[in-house]
């Protein structure tokens, strides 16, 4: 909800999009599970990974904060993961307990990130279009 009063998210986001969030904000309880909160790195998007030059890898730009670890998961998939990030997040939910349902739930953690893109980037890079299509399922039917 913090996005919607900047500028090109009122321009980007009409009455219904506004609506659609606050219905999804009001079932978040019931959407997503109680989980604990840990360290992140609070930034954690593909140009923030990088290599060391011995090819081990390392994290640049934290924003570090105390939040759910899917939060960041979320964030590090909604850029164009490289094709060996499937390694990354087998051997994270492995290691992690991390449930089955993480997948399906990324939509809806990815939002904070998609309407940050839309409020301060021309362009948003399709983030109006997948804002859209999250909020669809919580869209009134008339």
């Amino acid at each position: 909800m913090r996005w919607l009063d900047e500028r090109r998210v009122q321009e980007a986001l009409d009455a219904a999009d506004r609506m659609a969030l606050e219905r999804l904000c009001e079932r978040l309880p019931e959407l997503l599970p109680i989980k604990p909160a840990c360290l992140t790195h609070g930034d954690l998007w593909a140009m923030n990974v990088m290599a060391t030059a011995d090819g081990r890898p390392a994290l640049i730009d934290p924003a570090v904060s105390y939040t759910w670890a899917e939060v960041d998961l979320a964030h590090l998939w909604t850029t164009a993961p490289p094709p060996e990030a499937h390694v990354f997040f087998t051997l994270y939910a492995e290691l992690t307990g991390l449930d089955r349902g993480w997948r399906e739930r990324m939509p809806i953690l990815q939002l904070r990130q998609h309407l940050a893109v839309i409020a301060q980037f021309e362009p948003d890079w399709g983030a109006v279009d997948i804002v859209r299509a999250t909020l669809a399922p919580f869209r009134r039917r008339l």
